[in-house]
């Protein structure tokens, strides 16, 4: 259970950190992925709040509770499944930089997500 307290942890925290940078810096990341909707990262930003809210109960309070586990890495599943979409098909005009980051938060996420199932 130490592993999976730790992956889950680590799930949290980046979540937070991604949901605040995304409040803090909107205009900044619009520039860097070439979007223009000032509204796009802070919404994205308030939802990865919430999930960081929920899992860090589930690792506090529920980690015994496999079906709460596997809901988070389904979730994480789905943000992978999402940002190859993004990757993949383009929809938006995303920058190369812009792509890049989706790329590379999504092998991370799709680590921790495959981690916290295996350490069921």
């Amino acid at each position: 259970m130490t592993k999976l307290r730790l992956y889950l942890t680590i799930n949290y925290a980046f979540s937070a950190f991604s949901g605040i940078t995304m409040f803090l810096f909107s205009e900044q990341l619009n520039q860097i992925f070439y979007l223009s909707d000032p509204l796009l990262f802070p919404i994205i930003g308030a939802n990865l709040l919430v999930f960081a809210v929920f899992v860090f109960y589930v690792t506090g309070w529920q980690i015994g509770k496999p079906g709460l586990v596997k809901l988070i890495s389904l979730l994480d599943a789905g943000w992978v499944v999402g940002s190859v979409f993004l990757l993949l098909f383009g929809p938006f005009g995303i920058s190369p930089a812009g792509l890049w980051i989706i790329g590379i938060v999504a092998v991370w996420i799709g680590f921790l997500g495959y981690k916290q199932y295996s350490n069921l």
